[in-house]
């Protein structure tokens, strides 16, 4: 019966799978305001899920707050001047409000309580309207993020699997390896040269790209885990049948995406 239970979970975590990753893909493709509703709703999800672990950890976030907040941002986001400008502001803005409620207001709250909201915006928000402004200046920008992040994800899991005996961060997360780290790595980087090859971007460019984000992904991963750590949990929450929560299946995305966007800026 205990075989029959993990065949079953398997069934379902790659229908699950599949299924999740075509929806997105078929967006990230018809793009425009249907892309930008999609980043909103996800962006929520994984709030939602951050402000749960915050809550096991002993604080109490300003969810509503931080979720408009994260709603007008995401819903501004657009590759234009204006809203270079407008974020800065808004974000020193946000971050000003959040951090003056426990001190003007009797709300029960602690300045910690408004740090953690700051951190969720930051977290969560801050890379969901990057993503937005990224599909708009191309989709190859989204399509190639998305993609190195998953290879290195997925061939990291498996060659440290098969092959890992070196702990990368044994106190954090310890099934991670040295070795699965190099293997995702280097998968991203042939998927790097297929990607350059396929669309005419320059070779080397993104193949330093592709280590960059490897290493970076990596880092998110690990952020996550401390989290949960923290919280004392397995699994950030339940949005996907056998993946666990929303957070562990995007927690290298939300780091790479500002990388990413930082780097084809400043490269």
């Amino acid at each position: 019966r205990n075989l029959e239970n993990i065949q079953k979970n398997i069934i379902i975590r790659i229908l699950s799978g599949i299924v999740g990753a075509l929806l997105f893909l078929l967006i990230v493709f018809i793009g425009g305001i249907f892309f930008k509703i999609l980043i909103i709703f996800l962006a929520i999800v994984g709030l939602i899920e951050y402000f749960n672990l915050m809550k096991k950890i002993g604080f109490m976030p300003f969810r509503f707050l931080t979720i408009l907040a994260s709603i007008i941002l995401i819903s501004f986001s657009s590759n234009t001047k204006f809203f270079e400008i407008t974020f800065i502001t808004f974000l020193s803005l946000f971050i000003i409000f959040v951090l003056s409620i426990p001190f003007y207001y009797n709300s029960g709250r602690r300045i910690e309580d408004g740090a953690i909201s700051i951190y969720g915006f930051l977290y969560l928000s801050i890379p969901s309207a990057l993503f937005v402004n990224l599909r708009e200046i191309s989709i190859y920008h989204v399509l190639y993020v998305i993609l190195i992040t998953w290879t290195n994800d997925i061939f990291a899991f498996f060659v440290g699997k098969f092959f890992g005996k070196n702990k990368l961060a044994p106190n954090i997360s310890p099934n991670k390896t040295i070795e699965g780290l190099l293997g995702g790595m280097v998968f991203s980087v042939i998927l790097s040269i297929l990607f350059s090859i396929l669309f005419n971007f320059r070779i080397l460019k993104y193949i330093c790209f592709s280590i960059i984000l490897s290493i970076c992904g990596t880092i998110g991963d690990l952020v996550e885990s401390v989290i949960k750590r923290e919280a004392n949990v397995k699994d950030s929450g339940y949005f996907l049948p056998g993946h666990g929560g929303f957070l562990d299946r995007v927690d290298s995305l939300i780091i790479n995406i500002p990388i990413y966007f930082i780097l084809i800026h400043l490269w």
